[in-house]
């Protein structure tokens, strides 16, 4: 028998409001508008001293600055073939193949290092963030997934899992 363990957080203040546009596997896009996004994690792993998967404590303010560097930003994908991003010194112009033109105030504008804004590739992000930044928090974690829920509205979410070696 094995015993399998994990830590869920879902805190009310995980949450961002964006403005995004997905871009569609035919290259087209949906219009500019916005979500007031929620995010659940869930961490599995071996327990460690304590018996505990891990400190909520340590995790909590590490997922709270992610949604925090998200909030009341336009979401750009620095990664789609079909949007062409720029970066100036006082603004961020993007244009898509069909013609269209974004230009936002830097400080207004996220650029991720994904290929869409959708909720899956949002979920993506956010969990590869905290692969990132948790072995510095937490270097005694014995972590073997790590799962990022990214909810648009009520009912709707994508979700990311990374199944860690």
């Amino acid at each position: 028998m094995r015993e399998l363990f994990s830590v869920r957080l879902y805190k009310e203040y995980f949450n961002f409001g964006s403005a995004h546009f997905l871009i569609f596997g035919d290259g087209s896009r949906e219009e500019l508008h916005g979500h007031n996004y929620k995010v659940r994690a869930n961490l599995f792993g071996d327990t460690i001293a304590g018996d505990l998967v891990l400190d909520f404590i340590q995790v909590k303010p590490l997922i709270k600055s992610i949604c925090d560097s998200l909030d009341h930003r336009t979401l750009l994908p620095r990664d789609n073939p079909h949007l062409e991003v720029v970066e100036r010194e006082d603004r961020v112009e993007a244009r898509h193949r069909d013609g269209s033109f974004f230009c936002f105030p830097r400080r207004d504008v996220r650029i991720l290092p994904i290929t869409n804004t959708s909720t899956e590739m949002l979920a993506r992000f956010i969990a590869r963030e905290v692969y990132t930044a948790l072995p510095g928090r937490l270097p005694d974690a014995r972590l073997t997934a790590i799962e990022i829920e990214v909810e648009e509205s009520p009912g709707q979410a994508g979700v990311c899992r990374l199944e860690l070696g």
